[in-house]
């Protein structure tokens, strides 16, 4: 019987050290806590600015079409600075940890997030074609927290729930009325990045 049980007992160890090698393989593919907080403040910035350029719109008596050019810069230069700002700190924390950046598992991430935010790119364009640009808030958030919830498929926990909050927030962001559309992109953008990256750096550090 001892002879029978023997290779059972190695292969529950072999399972164990791989799921705790797969798990630590997991951990730091997300978002720092550093990354996570300056991807919050810049998409705060990014609203801010949006907001002064509709302000500005309206008192200059320009109708919002004339506004898409800056609007599209504007947060074409926010997205750059965010993955300039991921990639950055993912470099920093893979320094820390002795692993490298590029790895099967990113390629993963990659491929998993992809779908989402090719969607989000094609429905604003069609938004904006049909004159329904506050709408596109709305599916930022819900195209976001879909690749976000990919992406939780290869990581921590965490992950998962910051995917889900965007999930429903942009739900609920897309039945409010037009007003609230910006302040909830600067609520979930803004505020809920800067809120998973202090939780984060909190267990892992910045």
């Amino acid at each position: 019987m001892p002879a029978l049980l023997a290779p059972l007992d190695e292969a529950r160890e072999n399972l164990r050290v791989i799921r705790q090698t797969m798990e630590r393989s997991t951990q730091y593919s997300t978002l720092s806590g550093l990354s996570g907080v300056l991807i919050g403040l810049t998409a705060i910035v990014g609203v801010f600015t949006t907001n002064e350029i509709l302000r500005w719109a309206l008192l200059s008596h320009q109708t919002i079409q004339t506004t898409y050019p800056s609007l599209g810069l504007t947060w074409l230069v926010v997205l750059l600075l965010a993955i300039g700002i991921e990639f950055a700190c993912n470099k920093r924390r893979a320094v820390q940890i002795g692993k490298r950046v590029a790895s099967p598992l990113g390629a993963h991430i990659i491929v998993a997030a992809l779908p989402s935010f090719l969607a989000a790119a094609v429905l604003t364009v069609f938004f904006t074609l049909h004159d329904m640009v506050p709408s596109v808030w709305g599916i930022w958030m819900l195209c976001y927290g879909l690749a976000i919830c990919a992406v939780g498929l290869f990581s921590v926990r965490p992950v998962t729930y910051l995917g889900a909050a965007f999930v429903l927030a942009g739900s609920v962001t897309l039945l409010l009325p037009d007003s609230l559309h910006l302040p909830m992109l600067a609520a979930t953008f803004g505020g809920f990045h800067i809120v998973y990256g202090v939780l984060m750096a909190r267990k892992h550090g910045w």
